[in-house]
């Protein structure tokens, strides 16, 4: 996977497939650390939409960043306890 030509929203599709778990987890674990400021399913949903459909909304830089770390610990997590994740 080069990361370099992905755009934001797509990057987090991959941290999200990456990590093996369904979105509505996926959404907890985005949601970690955002307080108030937690998104909705609908808005999770908006991320991950393909750029065409009128539901798009793009991913700013600062929450793909938020998106890595938190992904990142789950990556981590899982493979400290002997899953592996398929990539």
């Amino acid at each position: 996977m080069n990361t370099g030509t992905m755009t934001n929203n797509e990057r987090l599709r991959a941290l999200v497939e990456a990590s093996g778990l369904t979105q509505a987890v996926a959404l907890t674990v985005f949601n970690r650390g955002l307080g108030p400021a937690a998104y909705s399913e609908s808005a999770w949903k908006a991320f991950l939409v393909s750029p065409d459909s009128s539901r798009f909304r793009p991913l700013k830089d600062e929450l793909l960043a938020h998106a890595e770390k938190q992904f990142g610990k789950v990556t981590r997590t899982r493979l400290d306890i002997g899953v592996h994740v398929h990539q």
